[in-house]
């Protein structure tokens, strides 16, 4: 089991930054390693997710449940996809006006040794990128106060 929580300190709302991170559709704009992403399906309170990764010539699709909790909180499960077992939670709290502390907390597990070999690494690398990806992302559409 793989278990990582990753966090920063952001000059904007948690509401401009719980939007950018259930934006799924725009995802392959700014990540590099998606490739595609599609709403599968939408309600008020949930989400499920499909996207297509690719890094280092391994490509993989995973689908996943994600309940909503509008502008603090998602929550991920994993639908479908080569792990055994995927979690994430993403939160959004404003300790003081226009900051947000956005924290990942992932774990994952793959399934069985051959594909833990080859797919950890790529899983790995998106896991400690992500956060910052998003940050990155959030400075360009919103501007650096």
């Amino acid at each position: 089991m793989y278990i990582l929580q990753r966090n920063a300190l952001v000059p904007y709302s948690a509401r401009q930054m719980y939007e950018l991170v259930n934006a799924v559709e725009d995802y392959p704009r700014f990540l590099p390693w998606c490739e595609k992403s599609q709403i599968v399906q939408q309600s008020a309170d949930e989400m499920v997710a499909s996207l297509e990764i690719a890094w280092k010539g391994v490509h993989k699709h995973f689908t996943t449940r994600n309940h909503l909790t509008p502008y603090s909180r998602i929550e991920m499960i994993l639908v479908e996809g080569p792990m055994k077992h995927l979690e994430g939670i993403w939160t959004f709290a404003s300790p003081e006006a226009q900051t947000c502390e956005i924290v990942l907390d992932l774990e994952f597990e793959l399934t069985g040794h051959f594909v833990d070999r080859f797919l950890r690494p790529m899983f790995e690398h998106i896991a400690h990128t992500l956060v910052d990806a998003f940050c990155k992302r959030a400075n360009e559409l919103y501007g650096q106060p």
